[in-house]
């Protein structure tokens, strides 16, 4: 710690304070000498910024932090004026809320925000007051630097904003789930997605919306939940308010608090129109589909898959009853449209496990 007296000599803070001299000139009070150096060896190492300046400005003395603030050693910052270590705005403010100190002689706590020498922006907050220990009247400031904390809550109201527009105005279908698979909160997209509301949604399981086979979902689930993965990615058949099915790709991710498994988080993605009853593709029919949208001939499917042609065009046929399909481009239309195939992939394949009939 560093303190100058008036004509810039260096001494120590208790004598720039006066304090250590009235003890001892009043006949030797050691308890309050000894509570002054006591108090400067405290301050010295203090995390919170401390200065006292007289005046007119000039720095009496400051504690190792406040000289960090502006990358200086305390003693570089003692006995020159704010208008030579600030910038001169800053500094003019600084002279301001002195003199607005010494006029009220009462205490303030407030916010400022300066330029660190480099440019960058600081902020610090704390207390600014008046000490008059016979010398005349000081001004004294003890302040915290909040930077970082300022930034860190700026940086997460930027996020909070952005996870808000995601949920709400992207239009993006998103679910969150705790681990035991009940829905916790539903975004605007799903509603609209699902039909019915978010109260119909929010606080039931998820697998009581969902149809046909689920051991794709139910492993993927499960290396989330057990944190083998961060992410998995499976098409589902989900029902909707209308009492109707829709395909959906189901993109899943873990949410972590304290680096464990919280929650999960999934973004829905429509595969297919709503649709009634499950369509009945038994295994072989949904390999048809696959290499006719991939461009075969009926003669090459029936090879690749060692079916007479009798038999293919039996497959054939309930192929065209199933999806209400004339022909061969019908077909592989209603195919996509049903979500029967994945839209995502080639050459073509089946986004979900087939019906069985």
């Amino acid at each position: 710690m560093y303190a100058k007296n008036e004509p810039g000599q260096v001494r120590s803070a208790v004598g720039a304070g006066g304090s250590g001299e009235s003890a001892r000139a009043a006949g030797g009070h050691q308890d309050t000498a000894e509570a002054a150096r006591w108090f400067e060896a405290l301050a010295s190492y203090a995390p919170a910024a401390a200065f006292i300046r007289d005046g007119q400005g000039r720095y009496l003395w400051v504690n190792a932090a406040y000289a960090h603030l502006y990358g200086m050693d305390p003693s570089a910052v003692v006995g020159r004026t704010v208008e030579e270590i600030d910038a001169p705005d800053d500094a003019a403010m600084f002279r301001a809320l002195d003199r607005d100190v010494l006029s009220s002689r009462r205490p303030v706590r407030h916010t400022l925000v300066f330029r660190h020498p480099d440019g960058t922006p600081r902020q610090v907050t704390g207390h600014r007051f008046v000490l008059d220990l016979g010398q005349g009247p000081r001004v004294g400031g003890i302040y915290t630097d909040v930077t970082d904390q300022a930034r860190a809550l700026e940086d997460k109201a930027a996020a909070v904003e952005e996870l808000h527009a995601l949920w709400e105005r992207s239009g993006l279908a998103i679910v969150t789930l705790d681990l035991r698979g009940r829905v916790q909160r539903v975004s605007g997209g799903v509603a609209e997605l699902l039909g019915g509301d978010r109260a119909s949604l929010e606080g039931s399981r998820a697998i009581g919306h969902l149809r046909g086979d689920l051991r794709a979902v139910r492993q993927a689930w499960a290396d989330l939940v057990a944190d083998k993965a961060s992410r998995r990615t499976c098409s589902v058949v989900c029902g909707t308010a209308s009492g109707e099915s829709i395909v959906l790709s189901a993109d899943l991710a873990v949410v972590r608090r304290r680096g464990d498994p919280d929650r999960v988080s999934a973004v829905l993605t429509s595969r297919s129109v709503e649709f009634g009853a499950p369509v009945p593709v038994s295994p072989v029919q949904l390999r048809v589909l696959s290499l006719m949208a991939g461009g075969r001939s009926n003669g090459s499917i029936a090879t690749d898959l060692g079916l007479s042609r009798q038999a293919l065009d039996y497959h054939l046929r309930r192929l065209r009853v199933a999806l209400d399909a004339d022909s061969r481009p019908a077909l592989v239309a209603r195919a996509y449209t049903l979500g029967i195939l994945d839209t995502r992939v080639w050459p073509p394949r089946a986004a979900v496990p087939p019906y069985q009939d």
